[in-house]
């Protein structure tokens, strides 16, 4: 006890916080990174149904846990309007969001109420990839006044929200001038799939884009646009 408290205390000092946010920040990047591998490890493009299916999985967990639903479209890594076109032809999956927003509610997890270590990490996530801070805090339900008190209140997360905006990628404009990246929402990103039929429980309707079967599309990634043929982030 005595030495778990000793190493709190060391990592509140101002140095050690900094160095510790900055693992914490850098671990997100590393999740990225062990999904992309394991991708590569399957030797094959996942399909459009896996990877829909993988990214409601993504907007059901974030219901689940209080997030509203333009939270959950940045949990799932797509643009809302594409998460509220999942609900109008997918059934099963809009019926699953009612359902895991209800979970939410009953347990007293909701949009603007105390931040829980999803919305804190959904935060950081928006605001490492670019987003200014009032928007990443707009997605998880908090206002501007109680980011200010969060921050205030609970000095780690302060720490933990400078390492955020220090890991932001950084592009070279003309000249050789730093420039600062994009908002999330505007920056172009592509995973690339193999396209099938859509995801749609009984009673959907048909997905009025590609027709099955063209191989090599690309789609939204992390909030990119739609794009047609072989895509890379830009």
């Amino acid at each position: 006890m005595q030495e778990q408290a000793r190493r709190r205390a060391r990592r509140d000092e101002p140095g050690e916080q900094d160095a510790w946010a900055d693992e914490v920040v850098a671990r997100m990047a590393s999740r990225e990174e062990m999904e992309r591998a394991l991708r590569e490890a399957l030797s094959r493009t996942p399909s459009q149904r896996e990877e829909t299916i993988a990214r409601m999985a993504d907007a059901l967990r974030g219901a689940a846990q209080g997030l509203s639903v333009p939270g959950c479209a940045a949990a799932a890594g797509v643009p809302e309007r594409i998460l509220r076109e999942w609900l109008e032809i997918d059934a099963s999956f809009a019926g699953a969001l009612r359902a895991a927003h209800a979970l939410a509610e009953a347990h007293g997890l909701r949009p603007g109420a105390e931040p829980t270590p999803a919305a804190l990490h959904l935060l950081l996530d928006a605001i490492r990839k670019g987003a200014a801070w009032p928007a990443a805090a707009s997605l998880v339900g908090i206002s501007i006044r109680g980011f200010n008190r969060l921050r205030s209140e609970a000095p780690r997360v302060g720490a933990l929200i400078a390492a955020a905006q220090r890991a932001r990628p950084t592009r070279t404009a003309p000249g050789g001038r730093r420039r600062l990246p994009k908002a999330v929402s505007d920056g172009a990103g592509y995973r690339i799939v193999q396209l099938d039929d859509p995801v749609l429980s009984p009673g959907g309707r048909p997905d009025p884009g590609p027709a099955a079967g063209a191989a090599g599309e690309a789609v939204p990634f992390d909030g990119g646009p739609i794009a047609g043929g072989a895509g890379q982030g830009s």
